[in-house]
Order: C-alpha cells, then sequence, then structure tokens
C-alpha cells in the first residue's frame, strides 16, 4: 500500500515542465585539450580569474591555454605531498590561497609563492578531513572525523572552524554512521545547514551558535496518510533543537543534500530521487521534479536559474519554474559517468567537473525579442517585409497567411491590418508582395506583384493601379523604393524601370530609349548617396549603377574590373565613402569600393555563418547586422571578425528571408525569418564580457644559450614592473590570457614592440609573442584583443622589457676597456719613452766617445804627418800631406756625422746653424758668397733624427758637388713653408767645369736620401745648378 501511494504521488506530479532544450552553448574541456588527469573532482576560481581544479592526480591551475600541474611527482618543480584531490573540496578564500582536501588532510596554497601549509592536530584537526567549505563572508569551515584512530562506538563527526588565532575549533559533533555522508551549505543568510545522517540536518548561525536540527520522516508522512495530492506537498516534521554540545543521534529518513538560492528558498533532494522545495509558511515540501535519479549538487547562475546534477544527469529550472532536461545534450559533447561539482565563474559561465574532464556551458542573458513565433517545428511563421508608421507601430508582412502584422513600439503584437478596397474578394493584394516602400507622410505603403499596390496605413484601405502590369512580375523579387524626393521607383528589368510620382499620378520610364541592352530580373535597389544614382542588385547580371537619366554608369559581375564573385546580389548597402557591402546569393558578403577598383570577399570559410547573405544593416561606424541562411553575424569591419548567433541563442530560426530586416526610430533592429520576426538591440551583442576581463600577462619563456636550458617564469600572480632579458637569452616568449573561458581559444590578438616595431602585428589566435636576439635597449611590449577596433575601446595590455646588453657592451665594460687601453698605451708610451732616452743616450754617448777618441786619434795623426812633413825629404811629403788632408776630412766627416746623431742637435734651428758653419768652412775659403733664406719656418720645432741627417748630408753633397764642378761665384739656400709642405731649394750661379768623370753617386744618393723622407727631388742644370726639394710636412 505505501509503495502505491508512492507511485501515485510521484506520477501526480505534471510532466509537462520538464522539456528537452538545446544548450545555449556547450563546450568540453579533457585530455584532448592537454588536461593532464581526466578525473576532476573540483573547481574555484581565484581573484585575477584562473580557473583551479583539484584532480585525483594532483591541484591544477588553468589560464585558458596552459595548465599547472601541482602533484607528488618528485622531479615536478611544483610538489605536493598528497595528490588526491575530493570532490567540492577545493575553495579560494579571496586572500591568495587556495584550500584543498587531498587524501583527507587539509593543505593551504599560497598562490603567489606555491608555498603550502598543511593543518593537523597542531591546528585543532579532529582527525582526516571529509569536507571543506567557505561561506558567504569567506568564513573556512570543515567536517572531520576520527574514524580512523578511534574504536567503531567512538567514531565521530566533528563541524569545526577556522578561527582568527589560525587554528580549528570544534563547534559540533555527531555519531558516524556506516557512511561518511555529509554536506556543509550556506543559505542567503549565510547561515551554515550540516546535512549528516545520524544527526539531521543542523542548522547554525555564522558564529557557530545552532539553531535548529531538521529531520525528514518520508515513510510516516505516507503512513499517515498525511500525503496531499492536490498540491504537492509531504509534511516537515520538526525536531528538537539540541545545544551545541550535545550530539543529536536523531534520525534523518531524508538523508538527502539541500540547496539555497539568493531568495532563500530552500531546496532537498532525496537520496531516493528528485528535486523538492521547502514553503516556510506551510512547513511542506513541494515536488518540482519527479525521478528516479538523485541529484547532489545544486547552483544558481547570473541570470536566476537554478542548475541541478546527479550523478550523470543535468537540468535547469528557470525563473518561471519551467525545468528543462540538458541530460542528453551534454552527454553529446562529453562521454562521462559522474558529476562531481558545479561552479559558476566571474564570467557567468557554468562549469561542470565530471570523472572524464569538464563542461562549460555558456548563460547568456535574453537577447532578442522573439515576435510572432510558431512553436510548430521547422518553417513556421514566415516573415517578409518590416516597416514603422507614424504612431511608432512596426508592421510585417506575414507570408504564408499574406497579411500584415502590427507590433507596438514594445513587440506586443496588436490586431493585423485587415486591407479591404474596389476590388475582388477572392485577390489577396499582398500575394506575391516582397517589397514595401513607405510614402514621406508615412500615410500609405506601397508594394507590387502584377500591379502597384497602394494601402492606406490608418484603416487598410488599398487600391490597385493596374497600369503598371506590364512592368511588373509577380514571379520574381519585384523590388520597389521611395527616393528622396517622394517618388517611387519599380520595374523587374532595365528597359521596365519606372518612376512614379505619387502626388501627381505621373509616371515615366528611366530607360527611354529602346535600343539600349535590356537587364532583366532585378533583386533589390538602393539609392546612393550621389544625387541620381541608384544602385539595382540582379539576379544574374551582377550590380548595376544606374543614373535616373536613363544611362548605366557602371556595372560588376564575375568579369569585371574589379570582379564580384557571384552575379546574384541580393542586398546592398552604401557606406559613407560611398563603398559598397554586397550580399550576394551563394557568394558571401563582399567589399566593393569603386572609386579604388577594391574588392574583398567574406565567406563561411571567414566564419560567415552561410554564404546566402539576405539582410545587411550598419551599427555604428564599424558593424554590420549580417542575416543568413543559417544564423545572424555581427560583424566588425574594421577586425574582420564575425560573432554569430543561431537558434540556441535565442533567434526564433536559423534561416532568415530576404527583404525582411529592418531599424526602427527607437534604435531597434528587426530580423524576420522563416519563422518569426527577432528585435534587438545590437549593443546587447557586443563582446562586454571581453571588456570587464582584461589581458593578464601569464609566463615567460626563455632559452638561455649559457646554460643551454629553457626557461619558464610564472607572471600571473607577480607585480609586473618589467621583464629584463638576457644577452645570452636566444629567444623569449611572452604568453598571456583572457580569463573568460567559452570558446577562449578563439580570441584573437594584435601587438606592437614600442622601440622595434612601428605598427600593430596580428597574431591570430597565438596568446603569446616569440621575439628572436632582440638588441639590447629598452622596449615596451603592448598587447590588444582584436574583437576591438582601437586601443582606447579595446583591451590593451603594455609591460616594459629591458634587454641587457652582453657584458663587453656594457658601459662599465667600455669605460673599463678604455681605461686598459689608455694604461696600456700609457706603458708603450712610457717604455717607447724610455727606449728613445736610451737610445739618445746612447746616441750622445757614442757621438761623444767618437767626438773625444778617435776626434783626438785623427788629429794625433794630422798633426804628427804635418811635423813629419816639416822634416821628410821631398819625395816624402806629398805623402804626408796627403795623410795629413785625409785625418783631416776624416775629421770633419766625424764631426759631421757625430752632430747628425747627436739628440741635444735636435732643432730647426740647429739644423740651418750647422748649414751655415760648413758654408763658411768650404765656400768663404773658396770666395764663394752664401746666402739663406728662411721664410715663415718654426726654428725651434724638432726634427726626427732622420730627417736631420738626410736633409743635412743632401746639402753637404751639394755645397761638395758646387766646389768641384762648378765655378760659382754664389750659393743660396733657401726654406719655405708651402701649403702643408716644406720646399727646400740649394742653387748656384755657376757653370759645369771640366773635370775627371765623375762615378755619378752623388745625385743618386741625394734621390735615395729623398725618398727615405717620402719627400720629390728635382735637378735642374739650367742657369746655374738647382736642387729642389718637397718635404711632405712642414718645418
Amino acid at each position: 500500500m505505501r509503495l502505491l501511494k508512492m507511485l501515485v504521488f510521484f506520477l501526480s506530479v505534471t510532466l509537462s515542465q520538464l522539456s528537452a532544450q538545446t544548450l545555449s552553448q556547450v563546450e568540453s574541456l579533457s585530455t584532448a585539450d592537454a588536461l593532464p588527469f581526466r578525473d576532476v573532482a573540483s573547481i574555484t576560481q581565484d581573484s585575477l580569474g584562473f580557473m583551479w581544479f583539484g584532480t585525483t592526480q594532483g591541484l591544477l591551475k588553468y589560464d585558458g591555454y596552459w595548465f599547472k600541474q601541482y602533484n607528488s611527482n618528485t622531479e615536478n618543480p611544483n610538489f605536493i605531498s598528497k595528490e588526491l584531490l575530493t570532490d567540492h573540496n577545493t575553495i579560494y578564500t579571496g586572500s591568495g590561497h587556495i584550500w584543498y582536501v587531498a587524501n583527507n588532510s587539509l593543505f593551504r596554497l599560497n598562490i603567489k609563492t606555491d608555498s603550502i601549509r598543511s593543518y593537523s592536530k597542531l591546528d585543532g584537526l579532529k582527525g582526516g578531513v571529509i569536507e571543506l567549505h567557505v561561506d558567504h563572508k569567506k568564513q573556512i569551515w570543515i567536517v572531520s572525523e576520527n574514524h580512523w584512530t578511534s574504536s567503531k562506538a567512538d567514531t565521530k563527526q566533528y563541524l569545526q572552524k577556522f578561527n582568527e588565532t589560525g587554528r580549528f575549533k570544534v563547534i559540533d559533533s555527531v555519531k558516524r554512521g556506516e557512511r561518511e555522508f555529509t554536506r556543509l551549505t550556506s543559505d542567503a543568510e549565510n547561515n551554515l545547514w550540516w546535512t549528516t545522517i545520524n544527526g539531521g540536518t543542523r542548522k547554525y548561525t555564522d558564529k557557530g551558535n545552532i539553531l535548529d536540527v531538521l529531520t525528514l520522516d518520508w515513510w510516516n508522512s505516507f503512513a499517515n496518510d498525511s500525503f496531499d495530492p492536490a498540491n504537492s506537498l509531504i509534511p516537515f516534521d520538526r525536531a528538537t533543537i539540541s545545544a551545541n554540545s550535545e550530539p543529536c543521534n536523531c534520525p534523518n529518513n531524508f538523508g538527502g543534500f539541500l540547496f539555497f538560492d539568493t531568495n532563500n528558498k530552500h531546496f532537498f533532494f532525496p537520496i531516493s530521487g528528485g528535486i523538492f522545495r521547502f514553503d516556510p509558511n506551510s512547513k511542506r515540501m513541494e515536488c518540482l521534479l519527479n525521478i528516479s535519479k538523485g541529484i547532489n549538487h545544486a547552483i544558481e547562475d547570473n541570470e536566476g536559474n537554478i542548475w541541478f546534477a546527479g550523478q550523470s544527469v543535468l537540468y535547469k529550472m528557470d525563473s518561471s519554474g519551467t525545468i528543462s532536461d540538458f541530460t542528453e545534450t551534454i552527454h553529446q559533447v562529453l562521454d562521462f559517468t559522474n558529476i562531481s561539482q558545479l561552479f559558476i565563474d566571474s564570467n557567468g559561465l557554468l562549469w561542470i567537473s565530471t570523472d572524464n574532464g569538464l563542461l562549460k556551458i555558456q548563460v547568456k542573458p535574453k537577447i532578442f525579442d522573439q515576435l510572432f513565433r510558431s512553436t510548430e517545428k521547422g518553417w513556421g511563421n514566415s516573415m517578409r517585409s518590416i516597416f514603422e508608421t507614424a504612431e511608432g507601430n512596426v508592421m510585417a508582412m506575414y507570408e504564408r497567411e499574406k497579411k500584415l502584422i502590427v507590433f507596438d513600439s514594445l513587440g506586443n503584437q496588436l490586431n493585423n491590418l485587415e486591407l479591404w478596397g474596389d476590388y475582388p474578394k477572392t485577390f489577396n493584394p499582398l500575394f506575391g508582395a516582397r517589397f514595401f516602400a513607405m510614402d514621406i507622410n508615412k500615410e500609405y505603403v506601397y508594394t507590387v506583384n502584377d500591379y502597384l499596390i497602394r494601402i492606406r496605413l490608418k484603416d487598410g484601405h488599398t487600391t490597385i493601379y493596374p497600369q503598371f502590369s506590364n512592368r511588373l512580375n509577380i514571379t520574381g523579387p519585384n523590388p520597389i523604393i521611395t527616393l528622396k524626393d517622394g517618388r517611387l521607383l519599380f520595374g523587374f528589368t532595365l528597359s521596365k524601370l519606372t518612376i512614379y510620382n505619387p502626388v501627381t499620378g505621373k509616371s515615366e520610364l528611366v530607360f527611354k530609349d529602346r535600343s539600349h541592352h535590356d537587364i532583366l530580373h532585378f533583386r533589390f535597389f538602393l539609392e546612393s548617396k550621389t544625387p541620381g544614382i541608384i544602385w539595382v542588385g540582379t539576379v544574374n547580371d551582377g550590380l548595376l549603377k544606374v543614373n535616373v537619366n536613363g544611362t548605366v554608369e557602371a556595372q560588376y559581375y564575375l568579369n569585371s574590373n574589379p570582379p564580384l564573385n557571384n552575379n546574384n546580389v541580393m542586398v546592398i548597402h552604401e557606406n559613407e565613402d560611398e563603398s559598397l557591402w554586397l550580399g550576394t546569393f551563394g557568394g558571401g558578403l563582399t567589399y566593393l569600393n569603386p572609386t579604388k577598383g577594391k574588392v574583398t570577399f567574406y565567406t563561411a570559410k571567414n566564419d560567415l555563418p552561410n554564404n546566402n547573405v539576405v539582410g545587411i544593416l550598419p551599427y555604428k561606424e564599424s558593424y554590420l547586422l549580417v542575416s543568413t541562411y543559417e544564423g545572424l553575424s555581427f560583424f566588425n569591419t574594421k577586425t574582420k571578425q564575425f560573432k554569430n548567433f543561431y537558434e540556441e541563442d535565442g533567434l526564433t530560426h536559423n534561416e532568415f528571408n530576404f527583404t525582411s530586416f529592418f531599424r526602427d526610430s527607437k534604435g531597434y533592429y528587426y530580423f524576420g525569418g522563416m519563422n518569426g520576426i527577432n528585435r534587438f538591440k545590437p549593443e546587447k551583442l557586443m563582446d562586454e564580457e571581453l571588456h570587464s576581463n582584461p589581458i593578464r600577462f601569464t609566463s615567460l619563456t626563455r632559452f638561455n644559450s649559457k646554460q643551454n636550458d629553457v626557461l619558464h617564469f610564472d607572471l600571473s600572480y607577480v607585480p609586473l614592473e618589467g621583464i629584463t632579458i638576457s644577452p645570452y637569452d636566444e629567444y623569449f616568449q611572452v604568453n598571456w590570457t583572457i580569463p573568460s573561458y567559452f570558446k577562449n581559444k578563439s580570441n584573437t590578438y594584435f601587438t606592437k614592440l614600442e622601440g622595434y616595431e612601428s605598427s600593430w602585428f596580428f597574431q591570430g589566435t597565438n596568446p603569446y609573442v616569440r621575439y628572436n636576439k632582440l638588441p639590447a635597449g629598452n622596449y615596451v611590449l603592448e598587447v590588444k584583443n582584436a574583437a576591438f577596433s582601437n586601443s582606447e575601446d579595446g583591451n590593451t595590455l603594455m609591460i616594459p622589457i629591458y634587454v641587457k646588453p652582453i657584458f663587453y657592451k656594457t658601459w662599465w665594460f667600455i669605460l673599463l676597456s678604455i681605461l686598459c687601453a689608455l694604461a696600456i698605451i700609457y706603458g708603450l708610451y712610457r717604455l717607447r719613452i724610455k727606449q728613445l732616452l736610451a737610445v739618445e743616450h746612447l746616441r750622445t754617448k757614442i757621438s761623444s766617445d767618437l767626438h773625444d777618441d778617435l776626434g783626438s786619434m785623427l788629429s794625433g795623426i794630422a798633426m804628427q804627418s804635418e811635423l813629419l812633413e816639416a822634416n821628410a825629404r821631398i819625395e816624402d811629403k806629398n805623402k804626408l800631406n796627403k795623410i795629413a788632408r785625409l785625418s783631416r776630412d776624416a775629421i770633419s766627416s766625424m764631426r759631421d756625422l757625430v752632430w747628425s746623431i747627436d739628440n741635444r742637435k735636435e732643432r730647426v734651428s740647429d739644423l740651418l746653424e750647422r748649414m751655415e758653419e760648413l758654408a763658411e768652412e768650404l765656400l768663404f775659403p773658396k770666395g764663394i758668397n752664401f746666402h739663406m733664406e728662411k721664410n715663415n719656418i718654426a726654428l725651434n720645432k724638432k726634427l726626427p733624427i732622420i730627417t736631420k741627417q738626410h736633409l743635412f748630408f743632401i746639402y753637404k753633397e751639394a755645397i761638395t758637388n758646387i766646389l768641384r764642378h762648378s765655378n760659382a761665384k754664389n750659393v743660396w739656400l733657401q726654406f719655405k713653408n708651402h701649403q702643408g709642405n716644406c720646399i727646400v731649394l740649394i742653387k748656384d750661379d755657376g757653370t759645369l767645369k771640366p773635370s775627371k768623370k765623375s762615378t755619378g753617386f752623388g745625385l743618386s744618393n741625394m734621390a735615395l736620401r729623398a725618398k727615405k723622407m717620402n719627400a720629390t727631388i728635382n735637378f735642374n742644370t739650367e742657369n746655374g745648378f738647382e736642387i729642389y726639394i718637397k718635404l711632405p710636412f712642414m718645418l
């Protein structure tokens, strides 16, 4: 009987609430996505947005691209001693710490330093930790038990709270049952609820004071016939309140989990299955969902939906109470057998941890208002043209029944506009109508089929104009528009293109010359911003630029320049610069700039939902709303990115209709399709989530050639004042992320390295940039999300980078090198000076010794010869005279040689003085006059020994030659500085005397000496003998 009652009860719960529904969007994160281990037990998120997962093989940090793993592998730099993390036992407290339970031990991880703090009996723990909980005030609660250290009779579970002293205080205890089942939950008022097996469901204040001990007795409810099927409620029995210090050994036949939403509504999940909600006023339980599978987890998302999960099932209850089953859908995305936790991250994304990875469910706010949507599957209420009346109502053509549906400014459906007029009742004026054109005053709307149709909007009175039937074609698209001057333009071919003035009733053909080549099947008209120009889209002949004076100014098609990729143009939009966006049938979206001759194509390969584009509306300066046969797209014309929307995002249908798009005066956009109309404001389509989630640098990777190793640095929590790169780094790579985890790998980025790059570079979906062997210097790396057109609107991150120069290019090394070089130069200079002084001293000594010793010996020889000559025989006198003369000549030559090497006689004045002395010694005794000119000569300038020697001996050789070979009366010696050179001129006024043949070595010796001084020497025998010497320096 009891089982029969239960069956009747469960069947009485209405199942109409449970409806299968497609998830808004679902993704998985598994080992195929580099998840280190598939069995994920718990989830949390830190204050910077990074996700943390507890697995049965360690703790994971996830930034959207890469995982950082903490496990017991001793080779892992992120080593933790215990790695078996348990269900929903990983939490973040907001203080930079992750608390987690592994192998029934409690740990706290400092996420900035990676340091681990373990807790034990010394910290007040009463045994192994089986439950970890943080309340709304970020207070830490645990449930511990002494099951492994006590006898079965003494086994207890303890509720403990982490206090301000850093220890865990016992709040309450209950006797442990055969199973370790326990769960902690906080309600909206931050009261703590502890669900146990033997101790009931216990309620405490956030300070630890016990308030209630509750039990649920299901079986007694049925046995006492207290079940009331009319309201689906079960009585709730309340037990006696127990004091904090006394364990309550009361039975808890309910034995399930519980949950509280933000309105503090109580949800209970019996072990036997189902979802129940407690009514605090009637103290009764309401069954919300009758299923045989138990619910273990519940969470409320940012939109007020509540998600319930069992072992392998998932349900959602929206704010209206409708419950949807998502079990089948999530199993299609990920194969798993057990759900361990539900978690809502900072962006409202629902995470589900399973034994085979994670699921991510994007919970979106409502974007689209669904107008006139049919509940039928497939094609329902197919819509065409949409327009706005003077009263602000919106009308749309309901194609199936050929009616004008009316909506007010709030989107509420009003009474249809009933058409009437002087025409047969069997005739429907809207049959075949696709385009509608309002008059300037919005009193009438015009359409065409086989006739021109005028509809008065205030009452639906309809007038037929049959005189234009030969210019229209009901089987074709039949476009019609109102021109800026109020006239109407219609006609389905070039020869039948007509302008009609509704005020005067006059009409005229645009092309009056019938000899003009006709073009058929017009699809779309758009009046250009250029006066008198109409853009015409055709079915087979591409795009026409028509002048209303009756000429085709341009045609763009498959073989034109520039060419189109499809000749079937369904819709046209003109930009302010008179460039065009074209929607084609099968060719996607086309950008055409006729002035620049530029064309760009966007197709499904570029993420356009479908290549059949039927509607285009602009939004702001850089966005287009594009409707297709397979979804609606929000297109950023600057970044060239498409953001697509489908039925699962709230559209009435994925397929949109040709001619069915409109923007009203209040900024609402309308797109009609195969089942109703979608009404929305485009700002709701913007990626506000990306604005609220800044780009964050996550890591730095460097390959150091000196260490021959790849070095990794975690930048997640480091205050980044800059990055320093070693000169031995062959490359470095900076990684970043946006902590927004749904379809995050489709985010695209731009980077620019200030100081190295002058423009932004598109990195695609790569969340990193790598530089090889950057020159030393200071740079600034800028990263921005490509979803935004400029850095003001975008999400931009900057970080200074300093590349250190290699040591030999550093200022201190260069300075030290210069100082060393100067020291070496100075040392060499000192050494050279010392050597020169030694040489000079040697020369001085040699010259002194030669002068003193050899000179005295030669003088002695000369004197002895002269003495002997006086007493010698006649035949010996000549010999002795010759010996005396040779001795005197030797003395003179030796004196000249000694003078030439004497470093004490090194100035120009010394040279000139010696030259004068030589002239006096040799020339004056012969009666030859000597003249010396010293023009602008630096007399005190020091001469190199070699230069002094060569100049003097050239001069001496010249004087000797004059004495021997010339009858000169005058000799001139001239020194003159001129243009960086010194000119030396030795000249006489004599003629060549007849003499014995000379050896000729004198002139050649002069030339050789001149060459050794890098000087030039010339000889001239006209008007005496002249020696011209040009020194390569000045004296």
